[in-house]
């Protein structure tokens, strides 16, 4: 079954233009929200949800044409990394092939965030050009990616069902924009993972902690070191 969503999209240039974004329909479960709008959820019986944001909202797509779109119900799917939107109480995938987007939400805190993904980078470990990261922060030499997918955990309980929750997995890439080369962090963000991933960084690195406290497990100050780097003549 296909159906299509018509919204308004922007050249580069932006200028004015309507296309069409296809998506095919997909089985889901759905609720209500206090709004009374009908959402996806995630799979039955299971706490949580595979989504970036636990609502679908604002969200602008970036399309390797070049195209723009510009769609009030977008979200992305962290369990099978897709990209869904919301039409008619239905939930339909963005078949276009994207290179970007940037979706709009709320964190815990109920403070207004903003995510920017994208792809088109080198292959690494089971990752391909197609996978898309989030953007954490660019400097001059390097971008601070983050993959990140959910799973289902199963959790005993003593005296009842067992528990199925969403859980998150998270891997950290620095993509080294001259050498045009992916490097991996691994699963945490440490002083010892940046130090073994960029050697030929590890004085500069020195240097500038030595008089800036710094923890290196929050993405915002590992972004903030990086920022400090001056490319290596080794």
């Amino acid at each position: 079954m296909k159906k299509y969503l018509f919204i308004l999209i922007f050249s580069t240039a932006t200028l004015p233009m309507f296309a069409q974004i296809s998506g095919n329909a997909v089985p889901t479960v759905q609720f209500a929200d206090a709004n009374g709008r009908i959402l996806p959820a995630g799979a039955a019986g299971v706490q949580g949800t595979p989504y970036v944001f636990d609502k679908f909202g604002q969200g602008k797509i970036v399309f390797v044409n070049g195209m723009e779109s510009v769609d009030s119900n977008l979200n992305y799917s962290y369990a099978d990394h897709k990209l869904y939107y919301t039409q008619k109480n239905g939930l339909y995938v963005v078949n276009q092939q994207a290179k970007e987007f940037t979706l709009y939400g709320v964190d815990k805190q109920k403070n207004k965030v903003s995510k920017l993904f994208m792809c088109l980078f080198p292959s690494i470990e089971d990752n391909t050009p197609a996978t898309f990261y989030e953007i954490l922060g660019t400097t001059s030499i390097f971008q601070l990616l983050k993959y990140t997918s959910k799973r289902i955990k199963e959790s005993a309980v003593y005296g009842g069902a067992p528990l199925k929750e969403y859980v998150m997995d998270d891997l950290f890439y620095i993509y080294d924009k001259a050498a045009k080369k992916m490097l991996a962090l691994g699963s945490t963000l440490s002083l010892k993972s940046v130090k073994k991933t960029l050697p030929n960084y590890a004085t500069q690195l020195d240097a500038y902690l030595n008089t800036n406290k710094l923890n290196l497990k929050k993405e915002d100050d590992m972004i903030q070191l990086l920022q400090q780097l001056k490319a290596s003549s080794n």
